[in-house]
C-alpha cells in the first residue's frame, strides 16, 4: 500500500477505533463489519428457538422474519431492515413474558445496532460479487494465530522491532 494510498475502513462498532479512523486523511470510508452483523442476528434466532413466549409453531415465522430482515441489510436496505424488525418485536409484545425474554434483549440489541450504525452499512452482497471485503475476520483470524503461535510458551520467542513493525504496519 502507498503511504498517501486511501483505504476503506472494515471494523465494529468500536467507539475508540471509530473515533480514530474519522480524522484519518487517508480514510475512504468506514463499513461496518458483516460478521459482527450476522453474529447478531445469529443470536436473534438462536432466542427464537430458546423462547418459552412461543409455541412451537409460531417460531418458524419469526425466524424466517429475521432472516428477511439480515437479507435486507445484505443488501444494503438498513433501514428496511430495522423497520420489519421493530414491526416484529411489536408483534411479539402481544406474547405474555416477551419483555424478560432473551429474544427481546436480542431483537433490541439488533435493531439498534442497525439504526445506530446505518452510516456504515453497505450493500454487502454486492461488495462480495465484486470481490471486494465485507469483513475484517480473515485478517483478524491470521493476526491472531501468527501472535498466538509466536508467543506460545513452548516457541521461546520474541518479536524484534523489524518484525513487529513488518507484522503491525507500525512505523517508529
Amino acid at each position: 500500500m502507498a503511504r498517501d494510498e486511501r483505504v476503506t475502513v472494515i471494523s465494529d462498532d468500536a467507539g475508540e477505533f471509530g473515533k480514530a479512523v474519522d480524522g484519518s486523511q487517508l480514510v475512504r470510508g468506514r463499513i461496518l463489519d458483516w460478521f459482527h452483523i450476522a453474529m447478531k442476528f445469529k443470536a436473534a434466532k438462536i432466542s427464537v428457538f430458546g423462547s418459552q413466549t412461543m409455541e412451537p409453531h409460531e417460531r418458524i415465522p419469526v425466524e424466517t422474519e429475521i432472516d428477511h430482515a439480515k437479507w435486507l441489510v445484505w443488501h444494503g436496505t438498513g433501514r428496511q431492515s430495522v423497520f420489519r424488525i421493530k414491526a416484529l418485536d411489536a408483534t411479539l409484545l402481544a406474547n405474555k413474558g416477551y419483555e424478560n425474554s432473551t429474544l427481546y434483549w436480542n431483537l433490541r440489541r439488533l435493531y439498534f445496532y442497525i439504526e445506530n450504525n446505518a452510516g456504515t452499512l453497505v450493500n454487502y452482497g454486492m461488495r462480495h460479487h465484486k470481490g471486494l471485503p465485507i469483513s475484517s475476520s480473515i485478517p483478524e483470524s491470521a493476526v491472531n494465530q501468527v501472535v498466538t503461535h509466536r508467543m506460545a510458551k513452548k516457541q521461546q520467542m520474541r518479536w524484534t522491532d523489524e518484525a513487529r513493525r513488518a507484522m503491525l504496519g507500525v512505523e517508529g
